[in-house]
């Protein structure tokens, strides 16, 4: 009887639920689980010591079973149409595709991947749909069966069985072996069952899951990220005795001694599930294996949920854990029978470290911090499902960019990802998967709304309890852009009562109560200079997102740490963010390109465009140009040149919190205009974490130089779990001598020289030498740039170019002058509605050694002109000419608010590597602070200098190609280069998302004169 009560219950419990005279519980905000177990930390057994001491061990213990790999899978786009009994093991899935687990549906071949920012998908008359929570589209919801066998391995007879599902999106029931289980809504967190009464002990069972695109759930996963569906995460079996270790609770502080040493403070809560008489022991060993502390207790034999509080111990002179320092302990607990049998063992790594706010500041051990952090989406190709390889990818790119924070946004993110940073040293902000922007932040918002209340207590409870183990996790964070209200508050009370070691932010609760830290977005520096001020306020100010990575990005970022650095309750922020959420696609012609939102589906399919794509890194892990900046904007060691007399003297700030400068190696060199050493050493500097040391160097002689550079790279003295004594983690570069006139970089040699001016345009259209020409177009004015992102948004920015017709600019001359080999030309500038907006007078006067001087004298029209992109000139050369050689800022890409990484040297490149392949074409390889640049084919050269240093770029596309492309396979070669050589042009700021350019790095609309030098000759 008992059996065909449950068969009957497998069939007509989840049948019930989806009724249509039924609310589904998909439609339900009240339905967060059925049967699951209760939220709680790793406990995953193990079956050997050594296995804990690798992030991931657990997975080669005896008793833990992956389900990850090939299932058959069966989709539809109507819940109706379904196969209704697909769960039952006699139910024939031979048919079925196969999709790879985890991994999202839409990145194989089901459905349609959507790419918004703050608002519902599913909200759109794509899907006949209004938003109306906690509903969600019925007839078009789409529905992925999963099913797959596995056999319990004999060693597992007689013992507990548990079935752990990381990550489902978005609700999903369960069945083993044709019984009901239950369901879980919520993505992106573990839920869990206790499976034993529902297998076979011996032969195959079967696992269905039945999984729906949109559920209630979906209200609070509105995040900037492409809204997608399936299982994402690892699904896996775990084994433990009858009477098991359920939970465990682990508090490790540090108390810092005036000797600069530390004393901790452990404590230990153990949770013992199941009946018998059994003993539970903890102990603690450090990283080489010494036991610390130790403690046995028994547990009670008639309680089958004791819980079981170890004893407060102090540990001397204990190592702390920080990001610079990811000191480690081991943690081994094991359960006993009454015969002293081990039965079981699990425990983790833990670390000693404070967490607490002093004197207005965020302080780790007693020292305060600052936040050099980034924003980390999980995104792969495979969606977000990210490997373990990637994973350790990304940290080692990090640690190796002097990023020390990370904030995992906006969810709990796969489990490995936190044993990683508490291995190698990252700072982490944990932050439940609570995000409603949809719903905005008046009155709609959910978090006022407490018939969501459980919802949102669930997400944070759940994120915690995995969670809470880990030292480096030392923020919790409420959420994301859901508004703030009664369950916000409701949460943050929640959250201080479970866990006194560390703090709560959100930003929605701006200066509320319910938030420890005031972590704006996007504010400007004034905002902060009034926080800053401020004596009202004891909690720090540390930016949750800032400096927007979008495209060519991350402009004025050392205006933002100038003023970090100089005021205490400023203490840095998240850059948004580390990786680009595109896809890697190919079109019909076999050329590739990265795709963001609408690029999938029909034409008005719900998208936010490109605004996916604003990582450091590309989807693939190839640094953008930016990362560059942030690593020597975030580097700790930062010096200042004092004097420059008879000797050099350097001014030194150890920015490192926890770490002394002899842990380095300063290597010093002095070099000239070309790059020879004049002189160098190196130099072991003693600097106590945020002291400031003054160093001296030799000076060289400098006399028979144009320029000299003092150039400072700092490098680990040993190597370490990433940074290796090959690695720099910081430089600086000091100008000690600098040319008055850079023309004097300019070969003298004689050239035989000709130049022709047309005589309507005033533009050069033949540079020759000899026989050979270099010109392929002809030689012009140029005020405008191929848009960035930024451009489009920022209110000096592309708007203001195209209304005074920049974009397309022509030149009239109104009058020429030939004097000698002199040709001037008045020329009207005539913008792309074909009217007068300035005027430029050109002058090209020929040099006695063969080069042509360019002059020109440009007067904007004030009363249409508002804003300029640049102001220079440019021309096409033939590819042959795509080698480039030049001294100047490099070899990275540079502008005015962006130049920071640039080391001014003697490099040599090419037209395609100059070439940054942003998501979305648009301006790129400008280099700033030139001196000379050449650009040679096989035999030929020409050369460029002006008085002053300029910028420069040259790349293989046409301006007009790369601002009309939406994708990099629109972009097409045509045989031609195009070189701007200018006097001026604007920085790129970061508007996308927050600040446009600031004035200091917009070029001034007002009459300006520049000139450049062209050499042409032969090698």
């Amino acid at each position: 009887m008992r059996k065909i009560f449950s068969i009957l219950c497998g069939i007509l419990l989840p049948l019930s639920s989806l009724a249509q005279t039924t609310t589904p519980e998909w439609q339900s905000q009240y339905s967060t689980g059925l049967n699951k177990l209760e939220p709680h930390a790793y406990v995953i057994p193990y079956s050997s010591v050594a296995a804990l001491q690798q992030p991931g061990g657990y997975e080669h213990s005896t008793y833990y079973m992956s389900l990850n790999g090939k299932w058959k899978f069966h989709w539809n786009r109507n819940p109706e149409l379904r196969p209704k009994n697909f769960y039952q093991p006699d139910f024939a899935v031979q048919g079925w595709n196969d999709i790879n687990v985890p991994g999202n549906w839409e990145r194989q071949g089901y459905g349609l991947p959507i790419y918004v920012n703050e608002t519902y998908e599913f909200d759109d008359k794509l899907f006949h749909f209004k938003k109306n929570p906690p509903h969600v589209p019925s007839a078009e919801n789409e529905v992925g069966d999963y099913r797959r066998t596995f056999t319990i391995p004999a060693a597992w007879k007689g013992r507990r069985v548990v079935l752990c599902c990381e990550g489902v999106k978005s609700f999903f029931y369960l069945w083993i072996n044709g019984q009901y289980v239950g369901y879980n809504m919520g993505a992106k967190m573990p839920s869990e069952w206790d499976i034993t009464k529902y297998l076979n002990d011996k032969g195959d069972n079967v696992i269905a899951m039945e999984v729906y695109r949109w559920s209630s759930g979906s209200y609070l996963e509105c995040q900037d990220y492409w809204r997608i569906s399936g299982i994402e995460q690892d699904v896996y079996l775990y084994s433990t005795p009858m009477q098991y270790i359920a939970d465990y609770n682990t508090t490790a502080s540090v108390d810092k001694q005036t000797d600069g040493s530390y004393n901790g403070s452990f404590s230990l809560t153990t949770n013992i599930k199941g009946t018998g008489a059994a003993s539970v022991n903890y102990t603690l060993t450090d990283d080489k294996g010494n036991k610390v502390l130790s403690e046995d207790k028994t547990v009670n034999p008639k309680d089958a949920d004791a819980i079981v509080n170890f004893t407060t111990k102090n540990v001397q002179n204990v190592a702390a854990w920080s990001a610079e320092h990811p000191n480690l302990y081991t943690l081994l607990i094991t359960l006993k029978d009454k015969d002293g049998n081990v039965t079981e063992q699990t425990g983790s790594k833990i670390g000693f470290r404070t967490i607490e706010i002093k004197n207005k500041q965020l302080c780790i051990n007693g020292t305060p911090i600052l936040v050099k952090g980034v924003n980390r989406h999980e995104h792969s190709e495979r969606g977000r499902t990210v490997s373990k390889e990637l994973m350790e990818q990304d940290i080692r790119m990090m640690k190796q960019n002097n990023i020390n924070f990370t904030r995992c946004s906006h969810y709990v993110n796969d489990p490995y990802w936190y044993q990683l940073c508490d291995k190698y040293g990252l700072y982490v902000i944990d932050e439940a998967n609570i995000e409603s922007h949809g719903m905005g932040y008046g009155k709609e918002s959910l978090a006022k709304d407490s018939t969501w209340l459980k919802a949102h207590m669930d997400r944070t409870r759940r994120m915690y309890e995995r969670s809470k183990n880990h030292p480096s996790i030392i923020i919790w964070s409420l959420g994301n852009e859901a508004g703030n209200g009664t369950n916000f508050e409701h949460t943050y009370r929640w959250l201080k009562n479970a866990d006194k070691t560390r703090l709560i932010q959100y930003e929605r609760a701006e200066e509320n109560f319910n938030t420890d830290i005031y972590c704006p977005m996007y504010r400007s520096l004034d905002h902060m200079r009034e926080y800053a001020k401020r004596t009202d306020t004891t909690r720090p100010y540390i930016m949750c997102e800032y400096l927007h990575a979008m495209g060519n990005s991350c402009g004025g970022m050392k205006d933002y740490w100038d003023l970090i650095e100089k005021e205490p309750i400023l203490q840095g922020g998240n850059i948004w963010d580390w990786v680009d959420q595109s896809f890697r696609e190919i079109d019909k012609n076999g050329n590739w390109y990265w795709s963001y939102g609408g690029d999938y589906g029909p034409k008005d399919v719900p998208s936010f465009g490109n605004f996916c794509t604003n990582g450091l890194i590309a989807a693939d892990r190839t640094p953008h140009p930016h990362l560059a900046e942030v690593k020597k904007i975030y580097q700790n060691i930062k010096s200042e040149l004092v004097s420059n007399d008879k000797e050099i003297t350097i001014k030194v700030k150890n920015w490192f919190d926890f770490t002394n400068l002899n842990a380095y190696q300063l290597n010093w060199q002095i070099v000239d205009e070309n790059g020879k050493v004049l002189s160098k050493g190196t130099k072991n500097v003693d600097c106590a974490p945020h002291e400031t040391t003054t160093i001296t160097f030799p000076t060289a002689n400098l006399k028979a130089t144009t320029e000299a550079f003092l150039d400072l790279a700092w490098q680990p003295v040993n190597d370490g779990l990433v940074i290796t004594k090959n690695d720099v983690v910081a430089y600086d570069q000091f100008t000690l001598k600098q040319a008055a006139n850079c023309t004097t970089f300019l070969p003298r040699e004689k050239q035989r020289t000709s130049y022709k001016v047309d005589e309507k345009t005033g533009e050069l259209t033949s540079l020759k030498n000899g026989n050979k020409e270099y010109l392929a177009t002809p030689l012009s004015l140029n005020l405008y740039r191929p848009a960035t992102d930024n451009d489009g948004r920022d209110q000096f920015g592309l708007r203001r170019w195209r209304e005074a017709g920049l974009d397309s600019i022509t030149q009239k001359v109104t009058k020429i002058t030939h004097k000698k080999d002199v040709t001037s030309a008045e020329t009207e500038i005539i913008g792309k509605k074909g009217n007068v907006i300035g005027t430029a007078l050109f002058t090209y006067q020929p040099q006695k050694d063969g080069a042509l001087a360019v002059s020109v004298t440009f007067n904007p029209d004030t009363s249409i002109i508002k804003s300029l992109a640049r102001i220079g000139l440019t021309f096409r050369m033939n590819d042959d000419f795509g080698k480039v050689e030049y001294v100047g800022r490099g070899d990275v890409e540079t502008y005015n608010d962006r130049k920071q990484a640039g080391l001014i040297g003697h490099y040599n490149t090419t037209a395609e590597a100059m070439f940054h392949y942003y998501v979305k074409p648009q301006a790129t390889g400008n280099r700033t602070d030139v001196r000379w640049v050449k650009f040679s084919d096989t035999k030929n050269q020409l050369m460029v200098a002006a008085q002053q240093p300029f910028q420069f770029s040259v790349i293989p596309f046409s301006d007009s190609v790369v601002d009309r492309a939406t994708h990099i396979n629109q972009l097409y070669r045509d045989g031609k280069v195009t070189v701007h050589l200018d006097a001026l042009q604007s920085g790129v700021g970061t508007a996308t998302c927050g600040p446009g350019v600031a004035e200091q790095y917009r070029v001034p609309v007002k009459r300006t004169t520049f000139s450049f030098v062209l050499y042409p000759f032969a090698k």
